[in-house]
């Protein structure tokens, strides 16, 4: 009788002859060299992404997925209430993708049989997830998520931002600490069990600015609540910046951390870069 529980070397000797004979599996490609040195996508990971509300993490995650979709054409599920409503989501994604505005004050912009066949596109990609009538606790989110898994092949899953969730910390005693172990556990099991990117949203508690020049920071992940156990769950880390947003609320100037990467081998190395906002095209420049 075997022990239980035990994996022996023999075992996995095929996919170790795999790694010495093909390499590594390789992740996917952000479309941006410069972020691609310091994080990739894999299939089977989790993400956390933070920085600071109304910085503009949000936009930079929408931007990295629409790459993926106009190139790769991947899938992936939102659940991202702080959108709603649904129809203004999947506006702001064409919107990206045309690089401008779309309201009817521009005069140069698309027509509407353009509009439409992008619209289109972009909503055979990319599913929003609302509950109307439940608290979106995590359980209930998962199934939505695997049921777009199942029936629409979708590729990743976000949640935007966890704090939007249901969370039932009494479940755990009232600790918040094991409640997130708990869930985020249960989070990374189920990217590995249906081989998906999974990206969590969390935002950083309240930081104090620099009084010469009135700017924050750039958070980091012992700056969420509980970041001792984000840092402990999470595969890789990530923080969106922007370092001169206190002192100049229009500076273009961004920041991207890997703070975190668990297989650097093939995700990435830990390392930060600096890029640009373009508020009117709402694209980042490289």
């Amino acid at each position: 009788v075997r022990p239980k529980d035990v994996i022996f070397g023999e075992d996995v000797k095929e996919d170790a002859l795999r790694i010495f004979n093909i390499g590594y599996e390789s992740a996917s490609t952000t479309h941006v060299p410069e972020i691609d040195t310091h994080f990739k996508w894999k299939q089977g990971e989790i993400t956390l992404l933070s920085g600071i509300g109304n910085y503009g993490k949000s936009t930079m995650l929408k931007y990295l997925i629409m790459m993926s979709v106009i190139v790769d054409k991947k899938k992936w599920a939102f659940f991202s209430p702080e959108d709603n409503p649904a129809a203004e989501f999947y506006h702001d994604l064409t919107e990206m993708y045309f690089g401008q505005n779309l309201t009817p004050d521009v005069l140069n912009r698309p027509s509407q049989s353009e509009y439409e066949r992008i619209y289109d596109m972009i909503s055979k990609h990319i599913f929003y997830v609302y509950p109307k009538t439940v608290s979106p606790t995590p359980l209930y989110v998962k199934e939505r998520f695997l049921e777009l898994i199942i029936k629409e092949n979708v590729d990743g899953v976000i949640i935007d931002p966890f704090n939007q969730l249901t969370n039932d910390y009494n479940s755990h005693g009232g600790r918040s600490d094991k409640y997130l172990e708990f869930i985020l556990s249960d989070f990374s099991r189920f990217a590995q069990s249906n081989q998906v990117y999974f990206v969590i949203v969390a935002h950083p508690k309240a930081l104090v600015k620099n009084k010469v020049e009135n700017n924050y920071p750039e958070p980091d992940v012992f700056d969420i609540a509980d970041g001792a156990m984000w840092n402990n769950k999470m595969d890789n880390i990530l923080i969106y910046h922007r370092p001169n947003h206190g002192e100049d609320k229009t500076s273009p100037v961004c920041t991207f951390s890997s703070k975190k990467v668990r297989r650097q081998k093939i995700v990435g190395v830990p390392g930060t870069i600096t890029f640009d906002l373009n508020r009117r095209s709402r694209r980042f420049m490289f």
